[in-house]
Protein backbone atom coordinates (compact mmCIF):
# COMPACT_ATOMS: atom_id res chain seq x y z
CA UNK A 1 0.00 0.00 0.00
CA UNK A 2 1.19 3.52 -0.76
CA UNK A 3 2.15 5.79 2.09
CA UNK A 4 -0.14 8.61 0.91
CA UNK A 5 -3.10 6.23 1.14
CA UNK A 6 -2.37 4.80 4.61
CA UNK A 7 -0.55 7.72 6.14
CA UNK A 8 2.81 5.89 6.07
CA UNK A 9 4.66 4.60 9.07
CA UNK A 10 5.51 8.14 10.17
CA UNK A 11 1.93 9.44 9.85
CA UNK A 12 0.59 12.31 7.83
CA UNK A 13 1.31 10.57 4.60
CA UNK A 14 4.96 11.59 4.73
CA UNK A 15 7.95 9.64 3.50
CA UNK A 16 10.71 8.41 5.83
CA UNK A 17 12.58 11.69 5.24
CA UNK A 18 9.74 13.82 6.60
CA UNK A 19 8.51 15.04 3.27
CA UNK A 20 5.23 14.49 1.63
CA UNK A 21 4.76 11.15 -0.03
CA UNK A 22 5.04 12.41 -3.52
CA UNK A 23 5.85 9.11 -5.14
CA UNK A 24 9.42 8.56 -6.37
CA UNK A 25 11.06 11.77 -5.09
CA UNK A 26 14.78 11.38 -4.16
CA UNK A 27 15.82 11.97 -0.51
CA UNK A 28 17.32 15.30 0.51
CA UNK A 29 20.87 14.44 1.63
CA UNK A 30 21.58 17.92 2.92
CA UNK A 31 18.61 17.67 5.22
CA UNK A 32 19.80 14.28 6.42
CA UNK A 33 23.31 15.60 7.17
CA UNK A 34 21.87 18.55 9.01
CA UNK A 35 19.67 16.38 11.17
CA UNK A 36 22.62 14.05 11.91
CA UNK A 37 24.71 17.02 13.06
CA UNK A 38 21.89 18.18 15.28
CA UNK A 39 21.63 14.77 16.92
CA UNK A 40 25.43 14.59 17.41
CA UNK A 41 25.35 17.98 19.07
CA UNK A 42 22.63 16.79 21.38
CA UNK A 43 24.81 13.76 22.32
CA UNK A 44 28.08 15.68 22.45
CA UNK A 45 27.22 19.23 23.44
CA UNK A 46 30.88 20.24 23.55
CA UNK A 47 31.73 18.74 20.13
CA UNK A 48 34.40 16.16 19.31
CA UNK A 49 37.00 18.01 21.32
CA UNK A 50 35.21 17.55 24.60
CA UNK A 51 36.19 14.94 27.19
CA UNK A 52 33.01 12.98 26.73
CA UNK A 53 33.60 12.70 22.98
CA UNK A 54 37.15 11.55 23.46
CA UNK A 55 36.06 8.92 25.99
CA UNK A 56 33.43 7.56 23.63
CA UNK A 57 35.91 7.45 20.76
CA UNK A 58 38.49 5.69 22.95
CA UNK A 59 35.93 3.14 24.15
CA UNK A 60 34.87 2.43 20.58
CA UNK A 61 38.50 1.98 19.54
CA UNK A 62 39.13 -0.42 22.43
CA UNK A 63 36.05 -2.43 21.52
CA UNK A 64 37.14 -2.66 17.89
CA UNK A 65 40.64 -3.66 18.99
CA UNK A 66 39.29 -6.39 21.24
CA UNK A 67 37.06 -7.67 18.45
CA UNK A 68 40.14 -8.27 16.29
CA UNK A 69 41.20 -10.92 18.80
CA UNK A 70 38.59 -13.38 17.56
CA UNK A 71 39.88 -16.06 15.19
CA UNK A 72 38.65 -19.36 13.76
CA UNK A 73 40.47 -22.69 14.17
CA UNK A 74 39.44 -25.00 11.31
CA UNK A 75 39.17 -28.80 11.63
CA UNK A 76 42.59 -30.42 11.54
CA UNK A 77 44.22 -27.29 12.93
CA UNK A 78 45.39 -26.33 16.41
CA UNK A 79 45.14 -22.82 17.78
CA UNK A 80 48.23 -21.48 19.53
CA UNK A 81 47.77 -18.46 21.80
CA UNK A 82 50.66 -16.10 22.36
CA UNK A 83 50.99 -13.40 25.03
CA UNK A 84 53.82 -10.91 24.88
CA UNK A 85 55.66 -13.23 22.48
CA UNK A 86 55.45 -16.30 24.72
CA UNK A 87 53.49 -19.51 24.27
CA UNK A 88 50.39 -19.61 26.49
CA UNK A 89 48.03 -22.39 25.43
CA UNK A 90 46.59 -24.50 22.64
CA UNK A 91 42.96 -24.44 21.55
CA UNK A 92 40.84 -26.98 19.66
CA UNK A 93 38.90 -26.18 16.45
CA UNK A 94 36.17 -23.55 16.69
CA UNK A 95 35.75 -19.80 17.24
CA UNK A 96 38.43 -18.65 19.68
CA UNK A 97 39.67 -15.39 21.17
CA UNK A 98 43.05 -14.18 22.31
CA UNK A 99 44.55 -10.85 23.11
CA UNK A 100 45.14 -9.12 19.78
CA UNK A 101 48.33 -7.52 18.54
CA UNK A 102 50.51 -6.08 20.00
CA UNK A 103 49.75 -7.71 23.35
CA UNK A 104 49.02 -11.15 21.97
CA UNK A 105 48.96 -13.13 18.77
CA UNK A 106 47.80 -16.51 17.51
CA UNK A 107 48.79 -19.23 15.03
CA UNK A 108 46.75 -22.04 13.47
CA UNK A 109 49.14 -24.74 12.18
CA UNK A 110 47.62 -27.71 10.35
CA UNK A 111 48.49 -30.92 12.22
CA UNK A 112 46.31 -33.32 10.22
CA UNK A 113 47.66 -32.79 6.70
CA UNK A 114 50.61 -34.86 5.48
CA UNK A 115 53.09 -32.49 3.89
CA UNK A 116 55.23 -33.49 0.90
CA UNK A 117 58.85 -32.60 0.24
CA UNK A 118 60.73 -33.58 -2.93
CA UNK A 119 64.45 -34.33 -3.00
CA UNK A 120 66.31 -34.36 -6.31
CA UNK A 121 63.42 -33.04 -8.41
CA UNK A 122 60.48 -30.67 -8.39
CA UNK A 123 57.01 -31.56 -9.63
CA UNK A 124 55.74 -28.97 -12.12
CA UNK A 125 51.94 -28.92 -11.80
CA UNK A 126 51.54 -26.55 -14.74
CA UNK A 127 53.41 -28.72 -17.25
CA UNK A 128 52.64 -32.03 -15.60
CA UNK A 129 56.31 -33.11 -15.73
CA UNK A 130 59.14 -33.21 -13.22
CA UNK A 131 62.11 -30.89 -13.21
CA UNK A 132 65.39 -32.45 -12.29
CA UNK A 133 67.59 -30.78 -9.64
CA UNK A 134 71.09 -32.21 -10.27
CA UNK A 135 72.69 -30.57 -7.23
CA UNK A 136 70.37 -32.64 -5.04
CA UNK A 137 69.91 -35.84 -7.06
CA UNK A 138 73.51 -36.73 -7.99
CA UNK A 139 75.19 -38.68 -5.18
CA UNK A 140 78.37 -40.71 -4.77
CA UNK A 141 78.16 -44.40 -3.87
CA UNK A 142 80.54 -46.41 -1.72
CA UNK A 143 82.37 -47.83 -4.76
CA UNK A 144 82.89 -44.31 -6.18
CA UNK A 145 80.13 -44.34 -8.78
CA UNK A 146 77.69 -41.48 -9.41
CA UNK A 147 74.03 -42.32 -8.97
CA UNK A 148 70.88 -40.30 -9.70
CA UNK A 149 68.44 -40.43 -6.76
CA UNK A 150 64.96 -38.93 -6.48
CA UNK A 151 62.93 -39.24 -3.29
CA UNK A 152 59.66 -38.04 -1.80
CA UNK A 153 59.28 -37.37 1.94
CA UNK A 154 55.87 -37.31 3.65
CA UNK A 155 55.82 -35.59 7.05
CA UNK A 156 53.43 -34.02 9.51
CA UNK A 157 53.56 -31.77 12.57
CA UNK A 158 54.06 -33.71 15.79
CA UNK A 159 54.38 -30.93 18.39
CA UNK A 160 53.08 -27.47 17.49
CA UNK A 161 55.10 -25.68 20.14
CA UNK A 162 58.33 -27.31 18.97
CA UNK A 163 57.28 -26.75 15.35
CA UNK A 164 56.70 -23.00 15.81
CA UNK A 165 59.59 -22.16 18.14
CA UNK A 166 62.03 -25.07 18.16
CA UNK A 167 62.90 -25.19 14.46
CA UNK A 168 64.75 -22.30 12.95
CA UNK A 169 63.97 -21.25 9.41
CA UNK A 170 61.50 -22.89 7.05
CA UNK A 171 60.41 -26.35 8.32
CA UNK A 172 60.07 -27.65 4.75
CA UNK A 173 63.68 -26.73 4.00
CA UNK A 174 64.79 -28.41 7.22
CA UNK A 175 62.97 -31.61 6.26
CA UNK A 176 64.44 -31.55 2.74
CA UNK A 177 67.96 -30.89 3.99
CA UNK A 178 67.73 -33.66 6.61
CA UNK A 179 66.38 -36.18 4.07
CA UNK A 180 69.04 -35.26 1.50
CA UNK A 181 71.84 -35.53 4.07
CA UNK A 182 70.54 -38.91 5.25
CA UNK A 183 70.31 -40.23 1.69
CA UNK A 184 73.82 -39.10 0.86
CA UNK A 185 75.19 -40.85 3.96
CA UNK A 186 73.37 -44.13 3.33
CA UNK A 187 74.14 -44.12 -0.41
CA UNK A 188 77.78 -43.37 0.39
CA UNK A 189 77.90 -46.58 2.45
CA UNK A 190 76.33 -48.72 -0.31
CA UNK A 191 77.60 -50.01 -3.63
CA UNK A 192 76.04 -48.95 -6.90
CA UNK A 193 74.62 -52.39 -7.72
CA UNK A 194 73.14 -52.78 -4.24
CA UNK A 195 71.47 -49.36 -4.35
CA UNK A 196 69.71 -49.94 -7.67
CA UNK A 197 68.60 -53.52 -6.97
CA UNK A 198 67.73 -55.25 -3.72
CA UNK A 199 68.94 -52.43 -1.45
CA UNK A 200 66.24 -49.87 -2.24
CA UNK A 201 63.91 -50.89 0.59
CA UNK A 202 66.71 -50.96 3.15
CA UNK A 203 68.00 -47.56 2.01
CA UNK A 204 64.51 -46.04 2.40
CA UNK A 205 64.15 -47.28 5.98
CA UNK A 206 67.68 -46.28 7.04
CA UNK A 207 67.42 -42.83 5.44
CA UNK A 208 64.04 -42.17 7.07
CA UNK A 209 65.32 -43.15 10.53
CA UNK A 210 68.49 -41.09 10.14
CA UNK A 211 66.57 -38.01 8.94
CA UNK A 212 64.18 -38.38 11.88
CA UNK A 213 67.11 -38.43 14.28
CA UNK A 214 68.40 -35.21 12.74
CA UNK A 215 65.03 -33.48 13.06
CA UNK A 216 64.56 -34.64 16.65
CA UNK A 217 67.59 -32.57 17.65
CA UNK A 218 65.62 -29.40 16.84
CA UNK A 219 63.60 -29.02 20.04
CA UNK A 220 63.26 -26.73 23.01
CA UNK A 221 64.61 -27.74 26.40
CA UNK A 222 64.21 -31.36 27.41
CA UNK A 223 61.15 -32.10 25.28
CA UNK A 224 60.59 -35.81 24.74
CA UNK A 225 59.46 -35.56 21.13
CA UNK A 226 60.54 -33.58 18.12
CA UNK A 227 58.52 -31.08 16.17
CA UNK A 228 58.18 -33.11 12.96
CA UNK A 229 57.49 -36.78 12.29
CA UNK A 230 58.61 -38.30 8.99
CA UNK A 231 55.96 -40.87 8.07
CA UNK A 232 57.46 -42.13 4.81
CA UNK A 233 60.52 -41.72 2.64
CA UNK A 234 60.17 -43.38 -0.75
CA UNK A 235 62.71 -43.52 -3.55
CA UNK A 236 61.14 -42.51 -6.85
CA UNK A 237 64.22 -43.12 -8.99
CA UNK A 238 67.58 -44.80 -8.37
CA UNK A 239 69.52 -45.04 -11.61
CA UNK A 240 72.65 -44.01 -13.39
CA UNK A 241 72.92 -40.38 -14.57
CA UNK A 242 71.22 -39.62 -17.88
CA UNK A 243 74.55 -38.84 -19.56
CA UNK A 244 75.79 -42.43 -19.13
CA UNK A 245 72.49 -44.31 -19.04
CA UNK A 246 73.10 -46.02 -22.40
CA UNK A 247 76.54 -47.26 -21.40
CA UNK A 248 75.16 -48.34 -18.05
CA UNK A 249 72.44 -50.38 -19.75
CA UNK A 250 75.07 -52.08 -21.92
CA UNK A 251 77.01 -52.95 -18.78
CA UNK A 252 73.85 -54.28 -17.17
CA UNK A 253 73.11 -56.41 -20.25
CA UNK A 254 76.66 -57.79 -20.25
CA UNK A 255 76.33 -58.56 -16.55
CA UNK A 256 73.04 -60.33 -17.20
CA UNK A 257 74.64 -62.38 -19.98
CA UNK A 258 77.47 -63.25 -17.64
CA UNK A 259 75.04 -64.40 -14.98
CA UNK A 260 73.15 -66.47 -17.56
CA UNK A 261 76.37 -68.16 -18.73
CA UNK A 262 77.36 -68.88 -15.14
CA UNK A 263 73.93 -70.35 -14.44
CA UNK A 264 74.13 -72.57 -17.54
CA UNK A 265 77.59 -73.78 -16.55
CA UNK A 266 76.43 -74.42 -13.02
CA UNK A 267 73.44 -76.39 -14.31
CA UNK A 268 75.71 -78.53 -16.53
CA UNK A 269 78.09 -79.03 -13.63
CA UNK A 270 75.23 -80.13 -11.40
CA UNK A 271 73.95 -82.54 -14.06
CA UNK A 272 77.35 -84.17 -14.64
CA UNK A 273 78.07 -84.30 -10.93
CA UNK A 274 74.72 -85.91 -10.16
CA UNK A 275 75.25 -88.51 -12.88
CA UNK A 276 78.75 -89.30 -11.60
CA UNK A 277 77.46 -89.56 -8.06
CA UNK A 278 74.69 -91.89 -9.24
CA UNK A 279 77.13 -94.10 -11.14
CA UNK A 280 79.56 -94.24 -8.25
CA UNK A 281 76.74 -95.10 -5.89
CA UNK A 282 75.61 -97.88 -8.23
CA UNK A 283 79.13 -99.31 -8.46
CA UNK A 284 79.49 -99.21 -4.69
CA UNK A 285 76.16 -100.97 -4.25
CA UNK A 286 77.14 -103.65 -6.79
CA UNK A 287 80.46 -104.19 -5.04
CA UNK A 288 78.74 -104.43 -1.70
CA UNK A 289 76.28 -106.98 -3.15
CA UNK A 290 79.15 -109.02 -4.67
CA UNK A 291 80.96 -108.91 -1.35
CA UNK A 292 77.87 -110.00 0.50
CA UNK A 293 77.35 -112.81 -2.01
CA UNK A 294 80.94 -114.11 -1.70
CA UNK A 295 80.84 -113.86 2.06
CA UNK A 296 77.56 -115.77 2.17
CA UNK A 297 78.94 -118.48 -0.15
CA UNK A 298 82.11 -118.78 1.90
CA UNK A 299 80.09 -118.95 5.10
CA UNK A 300 77.85 -121.62 3.52
CA UNK A 301 80.87 -123.67 2.37
CA UNK A 302 82.43 -123.41 5.79
CA UNK A 303 79.20 -124.41 7.44
CA UNK A 304 78.83 -127.38 5.04
CA UNK A 305 82.41 -128.46 5.74
CA UNK A 306 81.77 -128.28 9.46
CA UNK A 307 78.60 -130.33 9.10
CA UNK A 308 80.45 -132.97 6.99
CA UNK A 309 83.25 -133.05 9.52
CA UNK A 310 80.74 -133.62 12.29
CA UNK A 311 79.26 -136.54 10.36
CA UNK A 312 82.75 -137.90 9.61
CA UNK A 313 83.52 -138.02 13.29
CA UNK A 314 80.36 -140.02 13.89
CA UNK A 315 80.80 -142.50 10.94
CA UNK A 316 84.23 -142.23 9.30
CA UNK A 317 83.91 -145.14 6.88
CA UNK A 318 80.53 -144.25 5.50
CA UNK A 319 81.41 -140.60 5.21
CA UNK A 320 84.72 -141.36 3.52
CA UNK A 321 83.00 -143.62 1.00
CA UNK A 322 80.39 -140.96 0.30
CA UNK A 323 83.01 -138.29 -0.18
CA UNK A 324 84.90 -140.54 -2.56
CA UNK A 325 81.83 -141.24 -4.65
CA UNK A 326 80.87 -137.55 -4.82
CA UNK A 327 84.41 -136.59 -5.82
CA UNK A 328 84.63 -139.26 -8.52
CA UNK A 329 81.20 -138.25 -9.78
CA UNK A 330 82.41 -134.76 -10.25
CA UNK A 331 85.69 -135.80 -11.88
CA UNK A 332 84.21 -138.33 -14.34
CA UNK A 333 81.18 -136.22 -15.21
CA UNK A 334 82.33 -135.25 -18.70
CA UNK A 335 84.69 -138.16 -19.57
CA UNK A 336 84.06 -140.88 -22.20
CA UNK A 337 83.07 -144.14 -20.52
CA UNK A 338 84.46 -147.57 -21.55
CA UNK A 339 83.74 -150.66 -19.47
CA UNK A 340 86.17 -153.66 -19.55
CA UNK A 341 85.26 -156.71 -17.59
CA UNK A 342 88.38 -158.87 -17.04
CA UNK A 343 86.46 -161.65 -15.42
CA UNK A 344 84.24 -162.37 -18.37
CA UNK A 345 84.55 -165.78 -20.06
CA UNK A 346 85.71 -166.57 -23.54
CA UNK A 347 82.18 -166.33 -24.89
CA UNK A 348 81.60 -162.77 -23.59
CA UNK A 349 82.81 -159.55 -25.08
CA UNK A 350 85.16 -157.96 -22.57
CA UNK A 351 85.02 -154.50 -24.28
CA UNK A 352 81.90 -152.35 -24.21
CA UNK A 353 82.21 -148.87 -25.84
CA UNK A 354 79.29 -147.16 -24.10
CA UNK A 355 80.05 -143.77 -25.56
CA UNK A 356 79.74 -145.07 -29.12
CA UNK A 357 76.54 -146.93 -28.32
CA UNK A 358 75.05 -143.81 -26.78
CA UNK A 359 75.91 -141.73 -29.84
CA UNK A 360 74.39 -144.38 -32.15
CA UNK A 361 71.20 -144.69 -30.11
CA UNK A 362 70.76 -140.96 -29.63
CA UNK A 363 68.99 -140.29 -32.98
CA UNK A 364 66.60 -143.15 -32.39
CA UNK A 365 66.03 -142.12 -28.80
CA UNK A 366 65.26 -138.61 -29.88
CA UNK A 367 62.68 -139.83 -32.42
CA UNK A 368 61.05 -142.62 -30.37
CA UNK A 369 61.70 -141.42 -26.88
CA UNK A 370 62.78 -144.99 -25.77
CA UNK A 371 66.53 -144.46 -25.79
CA UNK A 372 68.53 -144.69 -22.61
CA UNK A 373 68.93 -141.31 -20.99
CA UNK A 374 72.38 -139.82 -20.71
CA UNK A 375 73.55 -139.71 -17.16
CA UNK A 376 75.99 -136.95 -17.86
CA UNK A 377 78.81 -138.92 -16.22
CA UNK A 378 81.28 -141.71 -17.14
CA UNK A 379 82.39 -144.56 -14.94
CA UNK A 380 85.50 -146.64 -15.49
CA UNK A 381 85.79 -149.77 -13.38
CA UNK A 382 88.43 -152.45 -13.33
CA UNK A 383 87.68 -155.63 -11.47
Amino acid sequence: MAWNNQGGPWGGGQSPWGRGGGGNQPPDFEEMIKRGQDRMKSILPGGFGSGRALALIGAAAVVLWLVTGFYVVNPGQVGVNMLFGRFVSQTPPGLRWNWPVPIGDHYTPDVATRNRVEVGFRAETASGSDRDVPEESLMLTGNENIIDVRAVVLWRINDVEQYLFGIGGDPKDNVKNAAEAALREIIGQSTFEYAITEGRGTIEVKARDLAQQMLDTYKLGDASAGAITIEQLSLQKVDAPSEVIDAFRDVQKARADKEAAINDAQAYFNQVTEEAIGQSTQIVKQAEAYKAEKVAIAQGDAQRFVSVYDQYQKAPDITQRRLYLEAMSGILANMNKIIIDEGAGNGAIPYLPLDQLIKMRKPGADSTGNGAPSTGGNVEAGQ
